[in-house]
């Protein structure tokens, strides 16, 4: 028993992931899962500790084998020990990570920061249980069974797609714990500090039943029946959210049966496909909706839902009852074409940015300077020194070349309240006249509306812009900007931002508190959030209507602690 590792029981919420880490013990075939969480969130508290409950078939200890970061292709896959071979004329040979992983885990710790090449050899390993080792004489094949575990936070950037599609598993760890959570996760924490022997003493009961559990489950595995209904169901759900390949339909039903196994039962159940669902999507979703907290599992919801539904901040206020949406009403078009403080700003050359690293998650490294390129320190350190620098030498000098072109970021609110003070028609005509077309750019659009939030334009054209600005002649629903905000610090933190974004916010800056809530509370973590975008694209601007009477110190209050700019529409 070793001291130093955290009960796997003692853990308080991440039931996904605790349910996630428990099917892999069950399906050591499942193909792996991803943890997705921001910093001190507990994702290697919890891998680290699911090892305890992994035992082998003679109940000795699997092995537990961590990837590091600066690991080599050597490192991972083997080599000959080429010094020993020179120098004594004795040939040895060091095995990989994966090879020692073997009937254990395999856990690669900010999975998103390793080398592509080494995440596609190592996934390939994972799914097929074995290798092939060809290098320096030696030609064999490698067993290499083992559950792969990663983990990654995606404010140090993202794996790709087509890398993430081969995690059976992606999870985001939710940091918005109540206070009686945070409570109870510290007590444990402590308690566990200053008696560990004693605090898995606590534990170790729950443990040694955790783990005859997930033997029965085991036992059960094969003979769990999946009704032919819910395969047509799981295959027609797939096909209706667009999903590339079969993996996330293998995955659910893999799950599924998981899932059924650890509850007892010999049959899926519904809810065995819903939570199969949840584990199997998340990382699988359009980018701007993946790094959201998804549903708590102790509430399932009646029927498989649509994912980007789970997991939108749109989820959290879908319980409002329908008779208290208004109805939507006519945009009265503006006479006026134009707003001068809109085109000055629109003209203004575009802020510097001050955090070079910002460029991170969206360049590319080049030998040679270009256009709006930056020089990255550490590449070309370690280019220097795989040359043989020294001090006093020219450094070898690597540039980080932008890959895309600035974004025009644009939220409209096109609520209820903005429609009645007519001034979301006058906003858009001041829009058709900054004369979009001629910006060399990309424009993203999100568009509140009905109680929704989406994307009208996602990396779209001018043409697309205006197009969209032309049939945008509605406007209806309930204001939740601060959720509007979320998604929109979500999604630029994910494309990364460029010193050409810039940032513009058309709403009258009225929002009604969510229930319980209070207007103070609104306020604050409206303010908070566009602090965020402002600090991250400092070429922002507010265009607003110009307030009147007892409302004119509202929007100058919501934006004090930013450094936006305001731009007042008549």
């Amino acid at each position: 028993m070793n001291s130093s590792l955290f009960p796997f029981t003692a853990i308080v919420g991440m039931d996904l992931a605790r349910h996630s880490l428990i099917y892999h013990a069950i399906d050591r075939t499942l193909g792996g899962t991803v943890l997705m969480g921001h910093r001190g969130c507990a994702k290697s508290t919890m891998v680290r500790a699911f090892q305890e409950i992994l035992r082998q078939d003679d109940s000795s200890e699997a092995p537990f084998v961590e990837v590091p970061l600066g690991a080599s292709e050597e490192r991972l896959l083997g080599s000959v020990d080429a010094a020993r071979l020179v120098e004594q004329g004795e040939w040895k040979e060091h095995r990989g990570l994966l090879e020692q992983a073997h009937d254990g885990v395999l856990y690669v710790d900010e999975v998103n920061l390793l080398p592509d090449h080494l995440v596609d050899q190592t996934l390939d390993a994972a799914a097929s249980g074995r290798y092939r080792l060809e290098r320096e004489g030696l030609s064999r094949e490698v067993e290499a069974r083992f559950i792969l575990v990663g983990t990654m936070n995606p404010e140090e950037g993202d794996l790709r797609p087509q890398l993430l599609d081969r995690f059976t598993h992606g999870i985001i760890i939710r940091d918005d714990y109540t206070s009686e959570e945070r409570r109870e996760i510290v007590r444990a924490r402590m308690a566990f500090e200053d008696d560990p022997e004693g605090f898995r003493k606590e534990h170790e009961a729950a443990l040694e039943e955790l783990k005859d559990r997930i033997r029965n489950a085991r036992v059960r595995l094969k003979s769990i029946k999946i009704h032919e209904e819910q395969r047509v169901s799981v295959s027609e759900h797939a096909a209706s959210l667009g999903l590339e390949g079969v993996r996330a339909e293998l995955g659910v039903l893999r799950t599924a049966r998981c899932a059924a196994a650890w509850r007892g039962d010999d049959v899926v159940q519904e809810e065995d496909l819903e939570e199969a669902w949840m584990l199997c999507l998340a990382h699988r979703h359009p980018q701007e909706n993946r790094h959201q907290p998804p549903q708590n599992l102790g509430r399932p919801p009646a029927q498989i839902q649509d994912p980007k539904k789970i997991h939108s901040p749109s989820a959290i206020t879908a319980s409002t009852p329908r008779d208290s949406r208004k109805e939507s009403v006519r945009l009265e078009v503006s006479k006026v074409s134009s707003c001068k403080s809109l085109l000055e700003w629109w003209n203004r050359p575009g802020g510097l940015m001050k955090h070079p690293e910002f460029f991170s998650g969206t360049s590319r490294l080049t030998q040679r300077a270009s256009a709006g390129s930056r020089i990255n320190w550490t590449a070309s350190l370690s280019a220097s020194k795989k040359l043989g620098w020294k001090p006093g030498n020219p450094l070898t000098i690597r540039h980080q070349k932008p890959e895309r072109r600035p974004l025009f970021w644009l939220f409209l609110d096109a609520s209820r309240s903005a429609g009645a003070l007519k001034f979301l028609g006058s906003a858009l005509d001041a829009l058709k006249g900054l004369g979009l077309r001629q910006a060399a750019r990309r424009f993203q659009i999100l568009l509140l509306r009905d109680d929704k939030l989406e994307w009208k334009v996602k990396r779209g054209t001018s043409r697309a812009t205006q197009r969209c600005l032309e049939d945008l002649q509605e406007a209806g629903g309930k204001s939740r900007l601060h959720q509007a905000l979320w998604k929109m610090n979500q999604a630029v933190r994910k494309v990364g931002f460029l010193p050409g974004d810039r940032l513009l916010l058309c709403s009258d800056g009225l929002f009604t508190p969510e229930s319980g809530g209070s207007l103070e509370g609104e306020k604050q973590r409206f303010r908070i959030l566009l602090q965020r975008l402002v600090e991250r694209i400092p070429s922002s601007a507010w265009l607003h209507p110009v307030p009147k009477r007892g409302m004119r110190r509202w929007i100058p209050e919501l934006a004090e602690t930013s450094k936006i700019h305001l731009i007042g529409l008549e």
